[in-house]
């Protein structure tokens, strides 16, 4: 049998969650060994491996950033490019990067109370042990994304793609299409206003609708700090901001849901009120 290669922790996925583990394993465990298995080529996870168009995070990078990097880019919602170089900057900055051990695939994973240890074995045969394992594996399936089965389905001619398995041939082969957007999450979102222009008509079908409104690109908060504070200072004053705006927005539509739809109805029928009626948004864009 192959010898094992052990380390106080191991850890599983060199993503956002993964890169942070290990953060917090030199910071606070300086003593323990450790390494992460990533089975892909790249660090990143999700904004490495989705392709989609427009791909990009659904919550402000000010918050969702690391405590110990801030995010210091005026984009709080930001393209999965800029995530990217964020997560590999991060990474390099702390040493993470030669603690990856890439195309590494865990099969198998068992714990032996004989000996109070995990045994990992890979697709390829190699063998780790360690004293704790951290999943850091993400939400998703990405061998298998959920993908409901519509009636029909079968008689459409053209293609259905998921976007997480969206590759390049497909930027091509929406060109000058017709296409449909099933479901209004963030990722429709994303998509819709990203392909407008390259093809011939798009329809988003929602089951529900929801509350959304236009925001700018660049935060304008993030561009009066910057202005005024060095960088460093800003980036911290400006995250700060976005929990604190975020809270307020949280318990205001708790405390106050009537006074907060109202608002949000205005904000959504602004942006409509060029090309519908406010009977015809009433009927079709209000959540229940």
């Amino acid at each position: 049998m192959e010898k094992e290669n052990h380390f106080d922790v191991l850890v599983i996925g060199a993503g956002i969650s993964g890169i942070s583990a290990a953060y917090r394993i030199q910071k606070h465990c300086d003593w323990a060994s450790y390494a992460i298995l990533e089975r892909r080529e790249n660090l990143g996870g999700t904004w490495d491996f989705f392709k989609y168009p427009g791909i990009r995070s659904d919550s402000d990078m000010y918050t969702f950033g690391f405590s110990w990097k801030i995010w210091k880019s005026p984009k709080p919602i930001a393209p999965a490019k800029d995530i990217l170089d964020y997560l590999k900057e991060a990474a390099e900055e702390q040493g993470i990067v030669e603690k990856i051990q890439f195309n590494t695939d865990v099969e198998s994973a068992d714990w032996k109370s004989t000996d109070n240890c995990w045994h990992i074995v890979t697709s390829k045969g190699v063998r780790y042990s360690c004293n704790m394992l951290f999943g850091c594996t993400g939400f998703y399936s990405y061998e298998n994304p959920y993908q409901p089965y519509f009636p029909g389905q079968e008689n459409f001619i053209g293609p259905i793609v998921h976007p997480q398995k969206w590759k390049e041939e497909h930027d091509q082969q929406i060109l000058g299409k017709k296409v449909a957007i099933i479901g209004s999450g963030a990722t429709a979102v994303t998509i819709l206003p990203s392909i407008a222009d390259q093809v011939s008509h798009v329809t988003m079908v929602q089951r529900t609708p929801t509350y959304i409104a236009s925001v700018p690109t660049e935060d304008p908060m993030s561009e009066f700090l910057r202005k005024y504070f060095s960088k460093n200072t800003a980036a911290k004053l400006n995250r700060w901001y976005s929990v604190l705006i975020t809270t307020i927005a949280f318990y205001f539509c708790i405390w106050l849901p009537n006074i907060a739809k109202f608002f949000s109805k205005n904000l959504m029928y602004k942006e409509l009120k060029s090309v519908m009626s406010q009977k015809e948004f009433d009927q079709h864009f209000m959540p229940p």
